[in-house]
């Protein structure tokens, strides 16, 4: 093979890995009928929460993490006023006992609100999460920006709400 070829399809090979490697994950799309179920049985669609940028987290009281996290969830709720410039949704696994996840949240002293999954609709609306802590950020038109899975990196979820708050 001529040199010139080989030197084209070696230029052309890295183009398309880095083409990959650099490439938007494909998040879901959410339903604008996506019914969230707060612990006091109030309900409301995600077409109802769109307008402001929304913190999606799954939890379960059996998470150790996830329990650690509190006190962090609470301070980032309240510095970035949370309710009114961002939302932060904690929703439970579908696994878990309604009667202990509202114990585990008022016992925590959870200051945002706090959502139950029983039919496991959302957790499967957001991709089949079946590791906790999971997160999500979504902008105010309700579209998943990014996703993680572990320990939150407040730092990072702290910036990306400024920055969606404007």
């Amino acid at each position: 093979m001529p040199k010139k070829l080989i030197t084209f399809l070696l230029i052309l090979c890295l183009l398309v890995g880095l083409g990959l490697l650099y490439r938007q994950p494909d998040y879901p799309e959410l339903s604008d009928n996506l019914v969230f179920q707060r612990i006091d049985g109030t309900r409301q669609t995600l077409k109802e929460i769109k307008g402001k940028p929304v913190l999606v987290t799954f939890w379960s009281p059996s998470c150790v993490i996830c329990m650690q996290e509190v006190d962090e969830l609470n301070q980032l709720y309240t510095q970035l006023q949370g309710g009114e410039k961002f939302d932060l949704l904690a929703l439970s696994m579908h696994y878990d006992r309604p009667d202990t996840v509202i114990q585990s949240s008022t016992k925590s002293n959870m200051l945002y609100p706090v959502y139950l999954d029983l039919q496991n609709s959302l957790s499967k609306a957001f991709g089949d999460v079946v590791v906790t802590p999971t997160s999500f950020l979504l902008n105010s038109s309700g579209e998943i920006i990014y996703r993680h899975v572990g320990r939150i990196d407040f730092s990072l979820i702290n910036f990306k709400l400024k920055e969606l708050i404007g």
